[in-house]
């Protein structure tokens, strides 16, 4: 027998899911415990071990829930998108993955969930890199280079913002309450670069580096 998960709600993996990223992105990744998401569905947290070995199970189930919304940006892409859109459309699914899904984004970005979503999402990139003729080594190269850099910069990105305020505000002014009050006489190239390097925006270093990895791409291709 389904036990209930609160008033009316069937306990599933689907609901437990559905409870933990909603905890996750209130709370923070320190409120993601069984102890802690059972008292929020009404259960003892030893139901949840019928749905998951463990809670690093669930990690990478919240992980696979987050990168369906990759997915479903990515559903209308054809053969006839050209791998360059297609690669540059996969970067900003990427992107609005992490800036929606942050907490388990900064989680996760590292790991690999095996997941339904994840495996699509793999097949796709896969599927635009191959007709390059490269070879399946170079392929696979190209893939894991891709991805590794995006998800390094966007996964840098969630961690930064996951931080406990206080802490983030000091990453946050570093560049104009350190570096730019650098004296002249000592740091010449970091005085005179200051404005530019308070202003440029995380986003601008992911797209700049999109285009550095498709140039990198057409000279393989060269």
């Amino acid at each position: 027998m389904t036990r209930a998960a609160g008033p009316g709600v069937a306990l599933s993996a689907t609901t437990i899911v559905d409870r933990a990223l909603e905890l996750a992105e209130r709370e923070g990744a320190a409120a993601l415990s069984m102890r802690r998401l059972g008292r929020e569905l009404g259960v003892d947290a030893t139901a949840f071990y019928r749905h998951f070995r463990d809670k690093d199970e669930l990690v990478l189930a919240l992980a696979d829930r987050t990168i369906e919304s990759v997915l479903d940006r990515l559903r209308d892409i054809t053969p006839d998108t050209g791998w360059r859109s297609a690669l540059r459309r996969i970067a900003d699914a990427m992107w609005q993955q992490a800036q929606e899904h942050p907490v388990v984004f900064a989680l996760t970005f590292a790991r690999s969930t095996g997941g339904p979503a994840e495996r699509q999402v793999v097949e796709i990139i896969l599927r635009t890199l191959q007709p390059l003729g490269l070879g399946a080594a170079k392929t696979v190269l190209l893939y894991r280079l891709f991805m590794d850099t995006l998800l390094a910069l966007a996964g840098m990105g969630c961690t930064a913002r996951t931080l406990p305020p206080e802490i983030a505000e000091k990453d946050v002014t570093a560049w104009s309450r350190v570096y730019a009050a650098l004296p002249h006489k000592d740091f010449p190239a970091t005085h005179k670069h200051a404005p530019a390097l308070i202003g440029v925006t995380d986003h601008e270093i992911f797209m700049a580096s999109v285009d550095s990895l498709i140039t990198y791409i057409e000279s393989q291709l060269a």
